[in-house]
Parts: structure tokens; C-alpha cells; sequence
């Protein structure tokens, strides 16, 4: 039935009649009033007459058909009341005026029809009018399935879950005529049928409608679930550990082979919840070819292993049997460097020895030595006592130990170290002999005359001695020293251990220096000068006077045509030494021509004819000096082991004027020839 008027009907109180002082209740009713189940319905009141007490409430009151029937009715849940004359005062609904009242259609109402609705007050008991509703029943919006979804428990939910990477179906009411499909309260574009594809987590809702009404579901939560599955580890009392990460993810680790180390999977992160675990592992084919490969009966949590690898943990999560697999966590193990120390010959040494004398060494090597080791040498002394200590410095694999690492018999060994392993290795015994003493008690040197001999010898714990010298060896305690040099001994004991001492002999020498020969005339003094040492003595190889024979510089007469004389020097030291001086004496007048074989005129003007003074057939092959003199006696020239002729010039090469010179040729100190010459230089 359809109303195209205003419907207007009063009840008036029962307790006070028609009396003016009543209350009235009017409802007043819209054309054409449709609703449908849930809905809110807003109500047109006025009160007049007295105003109701505050004690007063009022019920809004419905029953199926067009006439209101008390004993069959229901209420409807008024949601709030508003005034609008006089002015709205929030839910005073008690006054005299006219009043907006919000209700709920009962979503209990099954059938669809007309309804009729009035309004009744409690203090006094007053009812409205009544009005008539045309209600329509409202669909069910339900999601009534999900396919592909599990209960997630994974979140504080409630909510649903799928697997990362796969999707699940939601499902609306059955047979309705139009589906609207939401996500987060926004309308999916496109999603209007009775199912929808669900490709992301959100907030899901389904508007269903029955062709005159439409309805919402409840908001069903979807959450997309992906599983991290992480690999920590435990090192507990491992010691031997490293992590090799440069970032602050922990996926690379060392050890050594003698640890174990444990790898543990995530665990269960809500109630109800759990894990399957397998254990991976990479693994290399004929070919070379990497692949990963379970590891058989590993299927917990934890795994404990001790062997080099790239392990990897799958795992399968209940509810939803969602799978994930970690990252690679490397493993790197090392083998422990077991190796020993022993004794190796110096190269050319046919053998070695542990018992070595204080002067030697002996070489300790590793029996095996493999490229990235490290190691460290060890040394405890005295033997058997105290403290292993490192030995600075002694990081190969190969050491010399000797006095200078400690000073006598220890024991020695290595530590051994690659990536994540030690080894120590057993303990050599080095035994360190005493040196015999050896001493030269004439001290580190010694200094004797030019030609005399010194006595020299060692003393000492040795059994034997042996001498090097300048000379060769000799085997003695002692020795006369005869040249220069340096005189070393060395001794040996009954362990074989030899010392030695040096002392080097220096030999004085004394150059003694009787001066230039001299060519005089007869009758001059002759001026002797000699130097080189601290006291002099001259004598001549005949009779000769001496105006000093003790002075360095004395005068003398020679008598001879050659006197040879001899001055002996004596130094500081007590050494001596001996020089001698030829004096010549030349008298022109005495000389007579002699021209057989000798020329006397030379002409050195460069023309290649008698430009030289040539003696060669007079001289021979003997060693001969030549001497040649002015008219007065004056030397102007001298060549010792004359070699070659004369061509006019003085001792520093200039030309001497055109004239007669004089010459003598002395060889062997004996005057072999003399004579003129005549220079004439020709233009």
C-alpha cells in the first residue's frame, strides 16, 4: 500500500482524557515510507500540551501489518533523539515541541510487508499515533568462503593468510543479484561478481544486493605471509672462531677442525604454530657443476657440524605450508698444522748436531711447511725450568739457534698457526759446549824493526793450537813472527770447540835518506845532508875525513874520482836503517879528446841530422847515468839509465845557449866515459 497523505491520528491519554493539561504524542509520516532491515528510519515528533516529566522515556514500537498491535509488537532501537522547536537541546525529548528520532529497522524482521510503528511514553503512559512503513528484507552479506586461505595464526588477528607468491579466492552470498567487492572501504573497480581474486593483504568487504536492498559484509582481514627463514650460529665455548663478515650480517665463519659449531633454524614466532626444517648443502658434480643437495636425517632445528661448506635451511611453515629458504651461510674449516721440528744440516754440512759448541748454530726446521702457515718460535731456558717465551723475530719455519738467542742449552719449539688452528709441536733439546780459553798475552798488537823477528804465543784451556799467518800455518803454542800482518790462533778443547785470539805485528821501517849524488871539482868541501831518523853515523868506502861523522849534515874532502858514502840512521824506536850518496869529481882540465865511436858537435835545429847527443854505443846495454856540465862545472843536466841522447837543453826542457858542455857517463857508479861536447845551433 502506498500513502499519498498525511496520516494524522491522536490517542488521547487514557488516565487524563481530553483535558488541556495532558501530554500529546503526533507522529508524523512521510509519503511512500520504505525501508529495509538495518536501515535507520528518522521520526517526525511533536509533542503538546504539558511538557513529560524527566523521569519520563519513550519506546518506539513496531508490529507487522497496517494496524498496530500491542500484545505482537517490538521495539526499535532508538539511536538518538533531537529537538527542533524550540531550539535543539541535545536528546531533551521531554519538552513541548516538535522532535527528529533516529531508529534501527530491526534486522530480526524475516518478511518482507507493511509494518505499522508508534511512539509511547512511560510517565504518564502516553502513546502517538500510528504510522505505516513498507519493509523490505535485507540480504545476508556474508564472505561465505576462502579458498586457498589459512587461519593466521601468525598475527594477533583475526585474519586470514595466504603463502608469498600465491593467492586465494573470496566468496560472497549465493544468489544475489549485483556483488560490489572492497578493499580498505574503497570499491575494486571491475570486482562485481561473487568471488574475487586476492593478490594482496587488506581489509575485504562484499556489498550483495537482492534487487531493492543492499547490504555489507563484515570486514574479513587478508594477510599475504612470508616466511624469513634466517640462519644464526652458536659458538658457545668455541675459541677457535671467526666471523668473516665485513657487514653486520652474520653468514661467513671460521673455525678449526678440533670445534664444532652449531647452525640454528628461526623458531615458531606464534601459538599454534610450527616449523618443518631440511638442511641443505652445496655439492659439486662429475663436472664440476654446484648444486644443492639435502643433508640426509638433518631435519631439526639445529645442526652440528665440523666440515667446510655453503649450508642453506629450508623450512615449511604450518599453518598455510608456507615454504622459504635461507640465504648461503659459509662455512670454512681448518685442519689442525701438525707438523714437527727437527735438526737440518747448514747447506755443505754432511750432518747435524743438537750439541753445538758457543761459537756455531744449528738449524731447527719444520719437517713440513705449507704456504699460509704462520708460525712463531718458542724458547724455554734453562732447560726444563720456567716459561716458554716467544722469540722475537723468529716467524719462518726454519730457526738458527745459537748463543745469541739465549746464552747456553735450551729448549726449543714451534707454534704452528694457519686461518683457525695452533699446533705446538714437541721440544728439541739444544746443548751449548764452553769455548777453551785462548789468549795472546802480548795484546792485540805488537810492532818490531824492519828485518828483526818477535816471539809470539798463545795460552790457555786448549789442547792443540793452530797458527794462521802471513806466511802459512803452523801448528804450535807458539811462533816467531817475521813479516808484517795479522797472526791468529786458534785452540781447540777435547769437544772439538775452538776459540781464537789475534794479534797483528807491525814492522817499523826507516827510510833513511842520504841525498842526491854530487859531481864537484877537485879540491871543493863537499856538503853531505841525510835525513830519515834521530841519530846518524857516515863513513865512505875509503878513508875519509868527516867534519862530523855523528851529524846529519857534515862536511867532507873526497879524494877520489868516485867515493861512494854511506849514512846509517837509528830512530826512536831503536831501528836503523842505511842510504849512499856518490860524489863525483870532474876536472876539465884533465879531460883528453877521445872521439873514437863518440860524437862531440851537435846541431839541434830539427833537420834530423846530429840533433841528439848519442852515447848508445858506449853505454850498450848497461844501466848508465849521464851528467852533463857548463865550463864552470855547473850540472845543467842529468838523466838517470840513460836511454836516449842529449839535445841541448837543461833539466827542465829549455834550450841552453851555443857552446862547450862537459859530460860524464857513470854506470855502475864508475865513470865509464867523459868528455865535450859542443852545441851549434844552425839557422
Amino acid at each position: 500500500m502506498k500513502f499519498n497523505f498525511f496520516i494524522r491520528a491522536v490517542f488521547w491519554l487514557l488516565a487524563i482524557g481530553t483535558s488541556a493539561s495532558a501530554q500529546n504524542l503526533v507522529l508524523i509520516q512521510n509519503a511512500n515510507l520504505s525501508k529495509c532491515t538495518g536501515d535507520s528510519l528518522r521520526l517526525e515528533m511533536t509533542i503538546s500540551g504539558l511538557s513529560f516529566p524527566t523521569t519520563n522515556s519513550f519506546k518506539v514500537l513496531i508490529s507487522s501489518g497496517s494496524s498496530f498491535s500491542f500484545p505482537s509488537c517490538d521495539t526499535m532501537p532508538i539511536v538518538k533523539w533531537r529537538s527542533i522547536s524550540p531550539l535543539p537541546v541535545g536528546t531533551d525529548t521531554n519538552t513541548v515541541g516538535t522532535k527528529y528520532g533516529w531508529v534501527l529497522v530491526p534486522a530480526s524482521i524475516t518478511t518482507s510487508g507493511f509494518y505499522s510503528i508508534v511512539v509511547r511514553g512511560s510517565n504518564p503512559t502516553t502513546w502517538s499515533d500510528t504510522i505505516q512503513i513498507l519493509i523490505n528484507v535485507s540480504p545476508d552479506p556474508l564472505i561465505t568462503q576462502i579458498s586457498g586461505g589459512f587461519n593466521n595464526l601468525y598475527t594477533n588477528g583475526p585474519d586470514w593468510g595466504y603463502c608469498k607468491g600465491d593467492s586465494i579466492y573470496l566468496f560472497g552470498t549465493p544468489g544475489m543479484n549485483a556483488y560490489q567487492w572492497y578493499l580498505n572501504g574503497t570499491p575494486i573497480i571491475g570486482a562485481t561478481s561473487d568471488s574475487l581474486l586476492v593478490l594482496t593483504s587488506g581489509t575485504y568487504a562484499v556489498e550483495v544486493s537482492n534487487g531493492v536492498c543492499s547490504a555489507i559484509s563484515k570486514d574479513t582481514v587478508v594477510n599475504e605471509f612470508q616466511p624469513i627463514t634466517t640462519i644464526t650460529h652458536k659458538p658457545g665455548l668455541m675459541t677457535t672462531i671467526q666471523v668473516l663478515d665485513l657487514d653486520a650480517t652474520i653468514d661467513s665463519v671460521g673455525f678449526c677442525e678440533t670445534e664444532q659449531i652449531t647452525l640454528e633454524g628461526p623458531s615458531p614466532t606464534a601459538a599454534g604454530t610450527s616449523i618443518s626444517y631440511q638442511w641443505l648443502q652445496d655439492s659439486v658434480g662429475l663436472f664440476g657443476q654446484t648444486f644443492i643437495v639435502p643433508i640426509l636425517g638433518e631435519t631439526s632445528q639445529v645442526l652440528m657440524t665440523s666440515k667446510s661448506g655453503v649450508y642453506y635451511l629450508e623450512t615449511l611453515w604450518a599453518p598455510g605450508g608456507c615454504p622459504d629458504t635461507s640465504s648461503a651461510f659459509w662455512l670454512f674449516v681448518d685442519s689442525v698444522p701438525d707438523t714437527e721440528i727437527q735438526v737440518i744440516p747448514w747447506p755443505g754440512q754432511p750432518t747435524a748436531s743438537l750439541v753445538i759448541c758457543e761459537s756455531d748454530s744449528t738449524q731447527l726446521s719444520a719437517i713440513t711447511s705449507v704456504p699460509g702457515w704462520s708460525y712463531q718460535w718458542e724458547v724455554r731456558y734453562p732447560a726444563g725450568t720456567g716459561n716458554w717465551s716467544s722469540v722475537p723475530g723468529q716467524n719462518l719455519a726454519t730457526i738458527s739457534a745459537s748463543k745469541a738467542i739465549v746464552p747456553g742449552t735450551a729448549e726449543y719449539r714451534l707454534k704452528i698457526d694457519n686461518s683457525y688452528c695452533t699446533h705446538t709441536s714437541s721440544e728439541l733439546l739444544v746443548t751449548i759446549l764452553p769455548l777453551p780459553s785462548v789468549t795472546i798475552p802480548q795484546g792485540d798488537s805488537i810492532a818490531v824493526c824492519s828485518g828483526d823477528s818477535v816471539l809470539i804465543a798463545a795460552i790457555g784451556a786448549s789442547s792443540s793450537y793452530v797458527w794462521t799467518t802471513p806466511s802459512g800455518s803452523i801448528s804450535s803454542a807458539s811462533m816467531y813472527a817475521k813479516v808484517p800482518g795479522t797472526y791468529l790462533v786458534e785452540g781447540a778443547n777435547s769437544n772439538g770447540c775452538t776459540n781464537t785470539d789475534t794479534i797483528t805485528v807491525y814492522f817499523i821501517s826507516v827510510n833513511a835518506n842520504a841525498g842526491p849524488d854530487q859531481t864537484v871539482l877537485p879540491g871543493s868541501t863537499v856538503q853531505l845532508s841525510a835525513t830519515g831518523g834521530l841519530n846518524y853515523y857516515w863513513y865512505a868506502d875509503v878513508p875519509t875525513y868527516f867534519s862530523d861523522p855523528n851529524s846529519s849534515n857534515p862536511l867532507t874532502y873526497p879524494t877520489r874520482d868516485t867515493t861512494m858514502y854511506v849514512v846509517e840512521v837509528l830512530n826512536s824506536k831503536g831501528c836503523f836503517d842505511s842510504d849512499t850518496v856518490m860524489v863525483y869529481l870532474f876536472d876539465p882540465t884533465s879531460l883528453l879528446p877521445d872521439l873514437s865511436g863518440v860524437m862531440n858537435v851537435i846541431t839541434p835545429n830539427g833537420d834530423g841530422y846530429n840533433d841528439v847527443f848519442d852515447l848508445s854505443e858506449v853505454v850498450r846495454i848497461d844501466s848508465c847515468d849521464i851528467i852533463i856540465l857548463d865550463r864552470w862545472g855547473a850540472q845543467v843536466f842529468e838523466q838517470k839509465r840513460y836511454v836516449s841522447g842529449w839535445n841541448g837543453t837543461n833539466q827542465g826542457g829549455d834550450p841552453l845557449p851555443d857552446g862547450t858542455y862537459y859530460f860524464l857517463l857513470v854506470c855502475d857508479d864508475v865513470v865509464r866515459f867523459r868528455g865535450a861536447i859542443t852545441v851549434v845551433r844552425l839557422n
